[in-house]
């Protein structure tokens, strides 16, 4: 065990590019390549893993893939949901038989609802996709600009009225309905086309607004003590119900498909089908962002809808879907060697509140691999509303581990927070057999809810002395996410990995955590900065926190803007472009 553990690398990194971890989207999750490496090093084939904030189950497939046992349990519905339609195995063959035959029924009940008229020949086709732009009024003049008709060639926004030259600002100016603005179909050689809208197309949409189906689209409020209300500006704005961020015909759409695959008989093919179809909601709304270069999907830890979006063809993005979760399920159940001859195929998942596992025995497992949810980072629950009006289940978000910072639950939340993770922490120690081991994902941009989780860990009995610390790094696909220095956003997260003590009460280390000296801790973080080292800010962040851990320190002082201004006058600066940090000139000396 300790020679296996000794391979385990500092830095972990698994890109989110591989079949199975896009197939469903769901926040935060873990690729499967930087699970495996953890269970093999900590457990033996047969043993047995758990995750008690499962999420979608991705410690669940790492186990399977490498023929452990694993027992996942979370309080999410929609959690159980994808990490059910991953697990479930189905033939290509059926599959494509069966989704065939369900997008010709919703053809059939949504009529017309995409027709359009092709421009070239006046042919009548489906749509694509329609581009979408907000409306707003300026309040000088009352000129009603349609924000997309007055973005510069890189897609930048206007700076000023078109009308009176006054300046231009999103926030304070009327907002007015929204406006189709480009419609893309098949072209006559079968290549995407871009043509204006027509009053045809203006028709098909007022008819889809009058449709009476509008009313049987699955709903759920965003209420106001919801975090996301306040966080995403859902008063303000209207958007109070989940069936709102749908367009009328993406709506009628949407019915008639989660009709017709609930009407499939076969449970497997219907759980198979049910999983595309939640996979496909954040891009069948109004959260599908447009972009002057290439679509930037939807923002999944916020209702954000951005001033230019796509209304994408429901269908489409269904089959798209299916041929995706084929490959999925080809790579988890098919493709050599990940699956042997005698494979275990024994992965449960239970709802249930990390502080109370009753599912478990105590010292049944063999090892934990949980990524708890990030303080006040994200608030899943409230997310999940989009996807779980359509599953007719909801998620009791009344025990979830997260930091309130708006509202009435803003008061005692890191409290509450810490003493739910203490909880949590209890119960794995409770479930674990002596001896073995724990490892937690945690990436917050804040020391003290790093303090806050060392405390939990410490006070639930595990070894004070992490028995290994690494950086994970998930990859970024944006320089947004390069940048993330520039924003105070953590990009790379911590595996810390500790140890139940074989006799209770005997906990090594477990004196009170010391204060870290944060700023000593930066500086010799950065003096040891290698050029593999230093890629971005959220690196070098990972590597103060990692130090302060291993020697037992808490540095509750910590944010990832000190690290950010240390870099800078080390003389490091962020390329925009990348996104990577670069050296630059020496900082000059002050004199006194």
């Amino acid at each position: 065990m300790g020679s296996t553990l000794d391979q385990l690398p500092e830095i972990i990194t698994a890109p989110r590019t591989d079949a199975i971890y896009n197939c469903h989207a769901y926040l935060t999750k873990v690729p499967i390549a930087a699970i495996q490496p953890f269970i093999e090093a900590f457990t033996q084939p047969g043993d047995v893993v758990a995750d008690f904030f499962a999420g979608s189950g991705m410690t669940g497939l790492a186990a399977l893939a490498v023929n452990r046992r694993a027992r996942l349990s979370d309080i999410s519905v929609l959690g159980k949901h994808i990490a059910t339609g991953y697990l479930t195995d189905v033939a290509a063959g059926q599959m494509r038989k069966a989704a065939d035959a369900v997008l010709a029924k919703t053809r059939e009940a949504i009529g017309s609802v995409y027709t359009t008229k092709r421009a070239t020949d006046g042919e009548l086709v489906e749509m694509v996709r329609t581009v979408w732009s907000f409306t707003y009024q300026c309040p000088s003049c009352a000129f009603e600009m349609v924000y997309f008709r007055h973005l510069d060639e890189k897609g930048h926004p206007p700076e000023s009225c078109p009308g009176c030259n006054g300046p231009f600002a999103r926030r304070t100016w009327r907002r007015l309905n929204d406006v189709p603005v480009e419609v893309v179909v098949h072209g006559e050689n079968n290549r995407h086309v871009v043509q204006e809208p027509t009053d045809y197309d203006q028709k098909k949409i007022r008819d889809a607004l009058k449709d009476p189906r509008q009313k049987k689209i699955p709903s759920l409020e965003i209420k106001q003590d919801r975090e996301m209300y306040s966080r995403s500006g859902l008063g303000k704005a209207g958007m109070t119900e989940t069936r709102m961020f749908f367009s009328p015909r993406n709506g009628i759409a949407l019915v008639e498909l989660w009709r017709a695959i609930n009407d499939v008989r076969d449970k497997q093919l219907r759980q198979k089908m049910r999983f595309a179809f939640t996979a496909i909601l954040p891009r069948a709304s109004k959260r599908y962002q447009w972009s002057a270069q290439r679509p930037l999907n939807a923002q999944n830890q916020t209702y954000y809808i951005a001033p230019v979006y796509y209304e994408w063809n429901v269908l489409e993005l269904f089959e798209r879907k299916i041929d995706a979760g084929m490959r999925a399920t080809a790579e988890l159940f098919e493709a050599p060697p990940i699956f042997a001859a005698a494979q275990i195929r024994d992965v449960t998942y239970e709802i249930a509140s990390a502080e109370k596992l009753k599912h478990l025995e105590d010292k049944s497992v063999d090892y934990v691999f949980t990524d708890p949810p990030f303080g006040s980072n994200i608030f899943y629950s409230d997310m999940n509303l989009f996807h779980e009006a359509w599953l007719g289940e909801v998620t009791e978000h009344a025990s979830e581990a997260v930091v309130h910072t708006t509202g009435k639950r803003k008061n005692g939340a890191e409290e509450r927070y810490e003493a739910l993770l203490r909880s949590a922490f209890q119960e794995a120690w409770r479930v674990l057999k002596p001896g073995k081991y724990m490892s937690v994902v945690f990436g917050n941009s804040s020391g003290r809810i790093w303090g806050l989780v060392q405390r939990a860990l410490r006070d639930a009995g595990f070894n004070a002395a992490p028995a290994h610390v690494a950086i994970l790094d998930k990859g970024q696909r944006s320089v947004k996410g390069l940048n993330s220095g520039s924003e105070g956003v953590v990009t790379v997260d911590l595996i810390l990995t500790v140890q139940k003590p074989e006799r209770p009460n005997k906990v090594d280390g477990a004196a009170s955590l010391a204060n870290g000296d944060t700023e000593s801790l930066i500086e010799e973080a950065i003096r040891e900065l290698s050029a593999e080292d230093a890629r971005n800010a959220s690196h070098v962040y990972a590597r103060v926190l990692r130090k302060a851990i291993q020697r037992h320190l808490t540095v509750d002082e910590l944010h990832l803007s000190d690290v950010l201004i240390a870099l800078r006058n080390a003389g490091y600066s962020i390329n925009r472009k990348t996104g990577l940090l670069q050296k630059s000139e020496l900082p000059r000396k002050e004199v006194a």
